[in-house]
């Protein structure tokens, strides 16, 4: 599934604010969603897209299209895991946070080596853009959700060859007045 009016609305948004920051590269999940927005950023800033699987969401398995109520009576003891450690408890038939932490940050490492110094672009998803900031910041995993992340956001590190930091995290400014 695509975007939405609003989501297309966010990622021109989006395209327009990473004008400033000049990124000479861009990488994208393939999902539709990101792709999209990635798409978007790319014909604004002129860059050519590089697909990456490993920047995909977390693969959640049997879980998709369920509501919590849904969950709760068909997965009663992953539901209960869930509760205690989200970070190593694998979905069914899906993968766990944790899964989804080192495929990505194997990733993010190999995009550093490749570009470093330089500035880049990734599009990815929720629980993937979560896992690589408690990584970044050293932060237990099973802690993720007291990070919130809002659609079309902006999150800024810095990764060079010794040192990380978080510039700035889940940033709306451009999204200000967004109809």
């Amino acid at each position: 599934m695509g975007l939405n009016v609003r989501g297309r609305l966010q990622a021109m948004r989006v395209a327009e604010a990473l004008v400033a920051l000049a990124p000479d590269a861009l990488y994208t999940s393939p999902l539709p969603r990101a792709l999209e927005t990635a798409t978007t950023i790319s014909q604004r800033l002129g860059l050519e897209l590089i697909i990456r699987d490993e920047l995909k969401e977390a693969n959640i398995g049997l879980l998709d299209g369920l509501t919590q109520d849904d969950m709760h009576q068909q997965y009663p003891d992953f539901m209960e895991t869930w509760s205690t450690d989200p970070s190593t408890t694998v979905m069914p038939r899906g993968e766990s946070i944790l899964q989804v932490q080192e495929r990505a940050w194997n990733t993010i490492e190999e995009i550093r080596e490749l570009h470093l110094g330089h500035s880049v672009a990734i599009v990815s998803h929720s629980f993937t853009i979560l896992s690589i900031v408690c990584k970044l910041l050293g932060m237990p995993l099973a802690n993720f959700r007291k990070l919130r992340l809002s659609l079309g956001s902006i999150t800024r590190v810095e990764i060079h060859q010794e040192t990380t930091s978080l510039i700035s995290y889940n940033d709306q400014c451009h999204l200000e007045n967004l109809p």
